[in-house]
C-alpha cells in the first residue's frame, strides 16, 4: 500500500474550537504524523471538526465524535488514534468497544492495545509507538534558564504536595524556584520550557506519560519522572538511565542534583534526545502499512 502515494487527512474534533484549546495536548503527536506521512511521499492535510471522504482519515481521539453521534458517518477505512488510558480495563459494552467493532484502532500504549484486543475488535489494534520527527524540535534555544524546575499540566492534590516539597527551603533559606503552568500550550509553553533547567512529570494512572515527555526529550530537556508501582514504561526508556524515574519522596533531591550540575544535566538531556531520535515516526507508519 505504501508504494502508492496516499491522501491522508489528520482529523481532530473540538466543538469549542477555536475558543477552547482542548485539542492542544495532541498537537505534537499530530504534527509528527504530518511530517512522517509527507516525508514518505504522501499528500497530507489537517482538519478540525471535519473529515475528507476521499482520503484515509486518521482521527485523533474517538471520544468527542462518539459523544456527538458522528461515529457512523466516517468512512470504513478510518483509523481512530486513541490517546486515553485503558490499560487493565475491560472495554466490553463500552463506546470504545463499539468503535473497535467498526474501525481500525491505533494506540500509543501496549497496555491499551491489550485491552482493545481483548474485546475482539474488527481489526487487531496497532501499537503506534510515540515517535520522533524533526518538526518536534521547536523549543527556542539560547534563553536564560532562570527557572529551576517547571511543571505543566493539571494540578491535583498529590502533585501540589510534591511540588511544594520541591520548592521547600533548606536550613540556609535557599531553595529551588518552581514554576507551574496549566492550560498553556504552543509557543508560550515552549518559552517556559526553554527557560527551565529541569521539568518534572507526574503520570496519571498506570501508563507513563510518554507523549508529554517525548516532546521534552526531542528538545533536549532534562526530565525527572515520578514513579509508582505498576507503571507501564517502555523498555527503551528504562535502559542506560535514559530517563530518571523516582518516587515522589525523592523528587526534590533528584531535581536539586540536576539543577546544581550543569554538565550532568546537559549530558542526561542529550542522552534522552539521542534515544528518542531512534524512534523514527516513519518506521511507525510503515510498520502498519508495510
Amino acid at each position: 500500500m505504501m508504494n502508492t502515494p496516499m491522501n491522508v487527512c489528520l482529523v481532530q474534533y473540538n466543538p469549542f474550537y477555536p475558543k477552547v484549546g482542548i485539542l492542544d495536548a495532541y498537537n505534537e503527536v499530530v504534527e509528527s504524523y504530518h511530517w512522517g506521512f509527507a516525508a514518505l511521499g504522501h499528500r497530507v492535510v489537517r482538519r478540525v471538526n471535519s473529515f475528507d471522504p476521499e482520503a484515509l482519515n486518521i482521527v485523533f481521539g474517538f471520544q468527542i465524535p462518539l459523544q456527538l453521534g458522528l461515529i457512523d458517518s466516517f468512512p470504513p477505512n478510518t483509523i481512530f488514534f486513541n490517546m486515553e488510558r485503558y490499560a487493565g480495563m475491560s472495554l466490553v459494552g463500552t463506546g470504545a468497544h463499539y468503535v473497535a467493532s467498526r474501525f481500525q484502532i491505533w494506540d500509543y500504549s501496549q497496555g491499551n492495545v491489550a485491552s482493545w484486543n481483548a474485546v475482539g475488535p474488527r481489526f487487531p489494534a496497532y501499537y503506534a509507538q510515540t515517535g520522533y520527527a524533526p518538526n518536534l524540535e521547536k523549543v527556542p534555544a539560547g534563553l536564560t534558564q532562570d527557572i529551576d524546575v517547571l511543571y505543566f499540566g493539571n494540578i491535583t492534590a498529590d502533585r501540589f504536595d510534591a511540588l511544594h516539597k520541591i520548592s521547600g527551603l533548606r536550613p540556609d533559606l535557599t531553595g529551588l524556584s518552581v514554576m507551574t503552568l496549566c492550560n498553556v500550550w504552543g509557543a508560550q509553553r515552549d518559552e517556559f520550557i526553554a527557560r527551565a533547567k529541569v521539568v518534572v512529570n507526574f503520570s496519571r494512572g498506570n501508563i507513563f506519560e510518554i507523549v508529554r515527555v517525548s516532546y521534552l526529550m526531542a528538545n533536549k530537556k532534562a526530565v525527572i519522572c515520578d514513579f509508582i508501582d505498576g507503571l507501564e514504561i517502555e523498555d527503551d526508556l528504562r535502559r542506560d538511565n535514559t530517563l530518571r524515574f523516582v518516587r515522589s519522596a525523592d523528587i526534590q533531591s533528584a531535581c536539586q542534583a540536576l539543577v546544581a550540575d550543569d554538565a550532568a544535566r546537559e549530558a542526561y538531556a542529550a542522552r534522552g534526545y539521542e534515544r528518542f531520535r531512534q524512534r523514527d515516526i516513519r518506521q511507525v507508519i510503515t510498520g502498519f502499512f508495510g
